[in-house]
């Protein structure tokens, strides 16, 4: 990584007036969590059940939930063991002292990760749009009931017990509404049934940010940290997301997106890459 892309991204930061901050799985990296798509990720990995291989996707999927629900829980109740007995690393505590007191709490949080690690770091509930959904709630499988019930909130009495050698619950949770059971309120593969609601509204809320720094001329810099390179993914481009899915507006005052991502890139107008993971790139630059 030169030296000079370091020195220029801690001078556009520190002259910025806001920040939106757009995170993907190699946010949490430092602290433990798996990729999905990145040089160790998951995406292609078989991940072998009792006996037998399952693609992440395939365990992942609405269809799993369907047909199979007491091995996509236990496996789903492993994940979130992994996310509650770990903690946010140094970089999100870094990145929350910057912003508090450097910027005025002028910034937002994009992130497809469902670890809740931002909140649980400090950061504004109201400030972060997490667009698969967080682990942090649950739904019915029936997403009508979700529809009139809205989600419920995670307890540890909820988390199934599961068999940690075949990955299969032995127990699941009852939607207190319906006969149906409870899943994460989480986008999976093929989801037609993921009770977006809350995360609509976190998305206006997000939308409403950039166009409130737009209409006070405010220099804002994207910093995207761990998004990886494929398209699905929320990487960044002259201020818009490469993926349409979240149907985000191109931010107009863009002074500069900074890319943290290990992997090596091809250069791109107005992005600065810096060749460093979050903990490490945090400590850096800020």
């Amino acid at each position: 990584m030169p030296f000079n892309n370091l020195k220029e991204s801690k001078e556009i930061i520190r002259n910025c007036d806001a920040l939106l901050v757009i995170a993907g799985a190699g946010m949490s990296v430092d602290s433990g969590i798996f990729t999905y798509r990145g040089s160790n990720g998951i995406w292609n990995k078989s991940i072998r059940i009792g006996n037998e291989d399952y693609r992440y996707d395939e365990i992942s999927s609405l269809k799993m939930w369907k047909e199979y629900p007491e091995l996509a829980w236990g496996f789903k109740a492993n994940f979130y063991q992994m996310m509650k007995d770990g903690d946010p690393h140094e970089g999100y505590y870094t990145l929350l002292n910057y912003v508090k007191n450097r910027l005025n709490n002028n910034y937002f949080i994009c992130t497809s990760n469902i670890d809740n690690y931002f909140e649980r770091a400090g950061f504004e509930k109201d400030k972060i749009y997490e667009v698969h959904g967080t682990m942090k709630l649950l739904q019915c499988m029936d997403k009508k009931c979700s529809l009139r019930n809205g989600p419920i909130e995670m307890e540890d009495k909820l988390m199934p017990k599961f068999n940690k050698d075949t990955f299969i619950s032995t127990s699941m949770p009852k939607c207190p509404y319906c006969p149906n059971i409870l899943r994460p309120n989480v986008s999976m593969f093929g989801d037609h049934d993921f009770y977006g609601k809350p995360y609509e509204f976190a998305r206006k809320k997000m939308e409403n940010w950039i166009n409130e720094n737009e209409k006070k001329d405010n220099k804002l810099v994207i910093l995207e940290i761990g998004c990886g390179i494929n398209p699905h993914s929320l990487r960044m481009k002259d201020g818009k997301m490469l993926s349409g899915e979240w149907k985000l507006p191109k931010i107009k005052n863009l002074i500069k997106t900074i890319r943290l991502n290990p992997d090596d890139e091809q250069e791109e107008d107005n992005c600065i890459h810096i060749k460093l993971g979050a903990k490490k790139g945090l400590s850096q630059l800020m």
